[in-house]
Parts: C-alpha cells; structure tokens; sequence
C-alpha cells in the first residue's frame, strides 16, 4: 500500500513538474487583472480604516479640563 502511494505521488510530482504542463501560460483571468482586483481592495481597506480613525479622532476632546486650582492652570498666583 505505501508503494502504491508513492507511485501515485511520484506520477502526480512528474505530471506537475513537466515542462508541458507547468508553462501552460496564464489562466482565464489574466495576472494583471487580479492584481488590479487586489489593488482596489487594498484602497477600499484603508478608506474605510481611514474614515474609521479620523471618526474617532473628531471625538477626542480639544480642551483639557480645568486643574486642581480650578482657574485653567495658568500659574495659579
């Protein structure tokens, strides 16, 4: 049983790794169009992550609270 296993891969191996099937050129959807397909979701991603942060950057308050002194912190003469 494990020769005939080995067999089979070997075959498998020796059919994947000829020159006559590894070259068979490019597929029904050509290399390019899956990169630009790849390239597109990339900038979704990052617009989306991008609206994401500066939504919750708008929320981080501006003004810091009053200090101990309760007059701002200017010195508290």
């Amino acid at each position: 049983m494990f020769t005939t296993l080995c067999a089979a891969i070997e075959v498998r191996l020796r059919t994947l790794l000829s020159p006559a099937v590894r070259d068979r050129g490019e597929g029904p959807v050509p290399h390019i169009v899956l990169v630009a397909i790849m390239a597109l979701a990339a900038a979704a991603i990052a617009a989306a992550v991008w609206e994401i942060a500066d939504g919750w950057m708008q929320q981080v308050p501006t003004d810091a609270p009053a200090g101990p002194g309760g007059d701002g912190g200017d010195g508290g003469d």
